[in-house]
């Protein structure tokens, strides 16, 4: 049974027509052409705040902004980082304004932050942090709407929680193959076909050589 929740949760990815976000030495730009990578920036125009792991920033190191929209609002960037390992050189702490929220871990390590008027980090109380949690920390900051953007284990840890509305996937027409290239969810400890989520395809949206797949969890 789904969890009730305040926040609208859509999960974003990018991925060839076999899955993969990446190939096998971390290559991932660009996947998707640039049409289908405004549609991003549209995406995160209209949602409150934006989520990333710490292995995507530490491989891609993204700005995490609105680019190319007239009056473009930028989400709140928020990123779990359970043993607070996010280098302070990082673009989410560019000194733009926008909110910025790192969730770590109980046991990570006291450190330095950036001096940044809207830095906000949060302590779970476990060692990695729930995200039925997260999302409840993230309403008391008036978070309505969330874009989680990966990488592949929050993608499958958010979809384990049962705590997502919507995926938006954005398929290009390119095959990467191999078994040790990322695919865009991991592990979700399903032996049965019987357990997969049960999605509800919405729309199928031609986005140049590209195409987005929107979809809700029922």
């Amino acid at each position: 049974m789904k969890k009730s929740s305040a926040i609208t949760v859509t999960l974003k990815a990018a991925a060839t027509l076999d899955g993969k976000i990446a190939t096998a030495s971390g290559h991932s730009k660009w996947i998707t052409g640039e049409v289908a990578r405004q549609k991003v920036h549209e995406l995160r125009h209209e949602n409150d705040a934006i989520l990333v792991g710490i292995n995507t920033v530490l491989a891609d190191d993204p700005e995490l902004t609105v680019r190319g929209i007239e009056e473009g609002r930028s989400p709140v960037r928020i990123v779990l980082d359970s043993k607070a390992r996010i280098p302070e050189q990082c673009r989410v702490f560019q000194n733009d304004g926008i909110p910025v929220i790192i969730v770590t871990g109980n046991e990570a390590p006291l450190r330095s932050w950036p001096e940044l008027a809207n830095l906000t980090i949060i302590k779970a109380p476990a060692k990695i942090p729930e995200v039925s949690w997260v999302l409840s920390e993230l309403q008391k900051h008036g978070i309505k709407s969330l874009l989680v953007e990966g990488g592949s284990l929050i993608h499958a840890s958010f979809l384990k929680s049962n705590c997502v509305n919507k995926l938006a996937l954005f398929i290009a027409p390119k095959i990467i193959g191999g078994q040790s290239a990322l695919t865009w969810c991991g592990d979700l400890n399903i032996n049965n076909l019987n357990e997969t989520p049960q999605i509800e395809i919405c729309s199928i949206t031609p986005l140049g050589d590209d195409v987005l797949i929107s979809a809700k969890i029922k």
